[in-house]
C-alpha cells in the first residue's frame, strides 16, 4: 500500500523531534543566565546564542531553571507594536492561524515602540503566547557597553570601572527590558533582539506568514555560576523598617562569613584588604523620588511648598516623609551609606555601621542627630572627614546643584524599573525566592549559596542554609545548628481569658489587705497612746499627758 505524508504532518513529526530531542539543549556560556537560538530553519542557528536583552519582569513562573522549543509567529495586522487596547483575540487568533482552544504554544514576534514593554508582553501573553521577542527594528545591533541610548535599559554599575572578566564585571554591563511598575501579572519571559535578527527572521516567516514550524526557538534560562562570588543588591530605604530589622544584627552576622579575609590573616585596612577573598559583593542602593518630575525642583525650602523638607540639592533628589523622619535626611542618610561603600573597600566598615545606627539611631528622636551619627562613625572606625569629602565631591546635599552618586543610584532606579522597597537582585536578577516566600535572611541565605558550584559554597551555606535560625547559627563559633533553633515559643498566657470570679477574688484579697494595715496602724496608735497615759500617771499621780512622746514612753526604765 502506497503511503502519503502531508507536508504539515512531516513538518509536525520534525518539531516534535526538536523539542524532545538532547540537541536542543542550551549550552549556556559560563556567566549567561539566558540563552536564544533557532533550530528551524537552519540558516538562523548559530553557534552559540543570539544576542538579545533579557526582561527586567516575568519569568517568575517558571522557576529558576527551564526551557522551551517553540514556533515563533508574528501578527499580520496593522499594530505590530502590539500597544492596543482594545484587540480583537478573535482576529489576531485568524491572524496566527491558530484554532480557538487548540493548546498549541508559541512565542509572538512584535516590534519594539508606542508603549512600554510590560503592555506588549501583557497583550501577547492574554493572546495566549509562552514567550515573547521584541524586535528593536532602529538599531542593527544591540547597544554596547558605551552606548547613549537611554531607552534601552541600564548598565549595573559604574561604566568606569574597569571590566574584571572573572567577576561579574562583563554582566553587569547588561541591559534590561525595565518593569514599568504593573509586570508582577507577568508570568512568561521575554527578550529584545536587534533590527538585524529580526530582518532574517520575518523573511523567513513572510515567506509562510504563520506556517506552524517555519521558524522554531529555543529560549532557556538557569543560575548562572560565577567565578567564586556573588552579588546582592538591597533596593531599600534607610528608613525602613523591614530592612533595619532584616540588615542589623541578622544579616549583616551571615554577611561577614562570606569575608574570607580574617581566616586568611588578612586586615580591613583598604590597602591590605583582599577583595577577592569576599564572596558576597553586597551593596544597599536607595529607593529615590525624583525630585524633577515631582515637580519640586526650587520648590523645597518654602514652608508652604508641598515638596518642603523631602528633598535635598534643590528639589532634586525626595523621599516621602517616614517614621518622623523628614524625606531630605531620609536621602541624606542614603548618601551616607552610598559614601561608605564607595570608600572603604571591606564592608565590615559598612555593616558595623548599619549595626550602630540601626540599633541606637534609627529612631525618630536621632536619625538626623549629628551625635549620634558621629557615635556610628566613631564605633565602625569610619573617618568623618572621609565621608564628608565624598558629600563635597559628589555634591552637597544642602546645594541647588547634582550630587553624582545620588543620581546614578535614580538613574539605575529607573534603568532598572525598581518601584517597590524591599527589592533583592542576586547575580542581577530579581530574587523569585524572596518574592515568593518573604525578606527573610535565611531565604536570602538559601538563593545566595544557590549560585555557587557543587561542593563550593561558602561554609556558612553548608553549616546555617537549611537551619531553623541561621542568623544564630553563624554567629557561633564554630558556625553550627543546634536543635531547637528558630522553633517558635508558645506563650502559654496567649488567648486565655481571665475568669470573672477570679477577678473579683483579685479585687477582694486587694481590699482586705488594705483593710488589715488600716487596723493595725488603728490598733497601734491606740495603744501607743494608753502606754503614754499610763507613763504619766505612774509619774506624776496627776491626770493629763505631761510632754512625754511614745518614743520616751516605750523606752522608760521604770515598771
Amino acid at each position: 500500500m502506497k503511503v502519503c505524508f502531508e507536508p504539515k504532518f512531516i513538518v509536525a513529526a520534525v518539531f516534535a523531534a526538536l523539542t524532545s530531542a538532547c540537541f536542543c539543549q542550551a549550552h549556556f556560556e559560563h556567566t549567561d543566565s539566558t540563552y536564544l537560538n533557532f533550530h528551524i530553519p537552519h540558516r538562523l542557528r548559530t553557534n552559540s546564542s543570539w544576542p538579545h536583552v533579557v526582561s527586567g519582569f516575568g519569568r517568575l513562573g517558571h522557576g529558576k531553571e527551564g526551557s522551551m522549543v517553540l514556533p515563533v509567529k508574528m501578527l499580520h495586522i496593522k499594530d505590530q507594536y502590539l500597544c492596543n487596547n482594545n484587540i480583537d483575540q478573535v482576529a489576531a487568533l485568524n491572524s496566527l492561524k491558530i484554532p480557538a482552544d487548540s493548546g498549541s504554544p508559541f512565542m509572538l514576534l512584535v516590534t519594539r515602540g508606542v508603549c512600554t514593554f510590560v503592555k506588549k508582553v501583557r497583550n501577547a501573553q492574554n493572546l495566549g503566547a509562552a514567550a515573547v521577542l521584541i524586535a528593536d527594528t532602529e538599531n542593527s545591533s544591540l547597544p554596547s557597553i558605551s552606548s547613549d541610548d537611554e531607552d534601552i535599559l541600564f548598565l549595573d554599575s559604574d561604566p568606569h570601572d574597569k571590566p574584571d572578566h572573572s567577576n561579574h564585571t562583563e554582566h553587569e554591563h547588561e541591559y534590561r527590558m525595565p518593569d514599568d511598575g504593573s509586570g508582577r501579572d507577568i508570568s512568561i519571559p521575554s527578550v529584545m533582539i536587534a533590527k538585524k535578527e529580526f530582518a532574517a527572521i520575518k523573511d523567513v516567516i513572510d515567506s509562510q506568514p504563520n506556517y506552524t514550524g517555519i521558524v522554531v526557538a529555543e529560549f532557556a534560562w538557569h543560575v548562572p555560576k560565577f567565578d567564586n562570588k556573588v552579588v546582592m543588591e538591597l533596593w531599600t530605604s534607610p528608613s525602613s523598617w523591614h530592612a533595619k530589622q532584616f540588615l542589623a544584627s541578622n544579616f549583616s552576622a551571615i554577611a561577614k562569613t562570606f569575608d574570607l579575609n580574617e581566616m586568611h590573616g588578612n586586615t580591613h585596612e583598604n590597602e591590605s584588604y583582599n577583595d577577592k577573598m569576599n564572596l558576597l559583593r553586597f551593596q544597599e542602593r536607595p529607593v529615590l523620588i525624583d525630585g524633577e518630575k515631582l515637580g519640586c525642583l526650587g520648590n523645597s525650602d518654602a514652608p508652604d511648598e508641598p515638596c518642603y523638607k523631602m528633598c535635598t540639592n534643590g528639589g532634586r533628589y525626595c523621599h516621602a516623609h517616614q517614621h518622623h523622619a523628614d524625606g531630605k535626611d531620609i536621602v541624606t542618610e542614603a548618601l551616607r551609606r552610598l559614601c561608605i561603600s564607595h570608600h572603604y573597600a571591606s564592608p565590615k566598615y559598612y555593616w558595623d555601621y548599619i549595626d550602630h545606627f540601626s540599633n541606637f539611631c534609627w529612631g525618630s528622636d536621632y536619625f538626623a542627630n549629628e551625635k549620634c551619627i558621629n557615635d556610628a562613625f566613631h564605633k565602625s572606625n569610619i573617618k568623618k572627614e572621609h565621608i564628608n569629602s565624598c558629600f563635597s565631591d559628589s555634591g552637597e546635599p544642602s546645594k541647588a546643584s547634582h550630587n553624582s552618586l545620588l543620581q546614578d543610584a535614580l538613574t539605575l532606579q529607573r534603568k532598572r524599573g525598581v518601584h517597590m522597597s524591599p527589592t533583592v537582585m542576586i547575580n542581577h536578577e530579581p530574587s523569585a525566592l524572596v518574592s515568593w516566600l518573604g525578606f527573610t535572611p535565611r531565604n536570602v541565605l538559601i538563593d545566595l549559596c544557590s549560585t555557587f558550584a557543587y561542593g563550593e559554597k561558602p561554609h556558612v551555606c553548608y553549616a546555617c542554609e537549611m537551619c531553623g535560625d541561621p542568623i544564630a547559627c553563624a554567629k557561633r563559633s564554630p558556625m553550627k545548628c543546634l536543635k531547637g533553633d528558630g522553633d517558635e515559643k508558645e506563650d502559654p498566657n496567649a488567648h486565655k481569658e481571665e475568669d470573672n470570679s477570679k477577678k473579683g477574688n483579685k479585687h477582694s484579697t486587694k481590699h482586705k489587705v488594705i483593710r488589715w494595715i488600716f487596723a493595725l496602724f488603728l490598733v497601734g496608735g491606740c495603744f501607743g497612746g494608753y502606754v503614754m497615759y499610763k507613763k504619766k500617771m505612774e509619774e506624776s499621780g496627776e491626770a493629763g499627758f505631761g510632754s512625754y512622746s511614745l518614743q520616751q514612753a516605750f523606752l522608760s526604765d521604770s515598771s
